[in-house]
């Protein structure tokens, strides 16, 4: 399966951030892949990401990937001019699931805009 990073609409991204807004950290189950050390090359801390999680405002841009069933969400939330700490979910199971947590220290809103914003 491919991995591409596929942009939301407006529209769609308000509805996945307001999803969110609506769960507290702790109403996701922590996906098994958070926890293979082994392969983890960007560990985040699940103290860090419960306190980020509930900064919304925070989040400038959010995609989604295919995955086996539906789609896996990344927020991306904006730290510091050059910090940035994308989680993802799994939103549409049962319960919803968190996958994967990583800081980026590029800045990442300006690649974004030069990648998405020339059409």
């Amino acid at each position: 399966m491919e991995d591409i990073e596929i942009p939301l609409s407006k529209e769609e991204e308000e509805e996945k951030i307001n999803f969110l807004r609506n769960k507290k950290f702790k109403d996701f189950r922590v996906h098994p892949y958070y926890n293979k050390s082994s392969y983890i090359k960007h560990a985040v801390e699940l103290e860090k990401i419960q306190e980020i999680y509930p900064q919304f405002e925070k989040i400038i841009k959010v995609f989604k990937r295919p995955a086996k069933v539906g789609f896996k969400y990344s927020f991306i939330y904006k730290l510091s001019e050059t910090k940035y700490l994308i989680l993802s979910f799994f939103l549409n199971e049962l319960p919803p699931k968190f996958f994967n947590a990583y800081f980026n220290h590029t800045n990442l809103e300006r690649e974004i805009n030069k990648k998405y914003t020339n059409d």
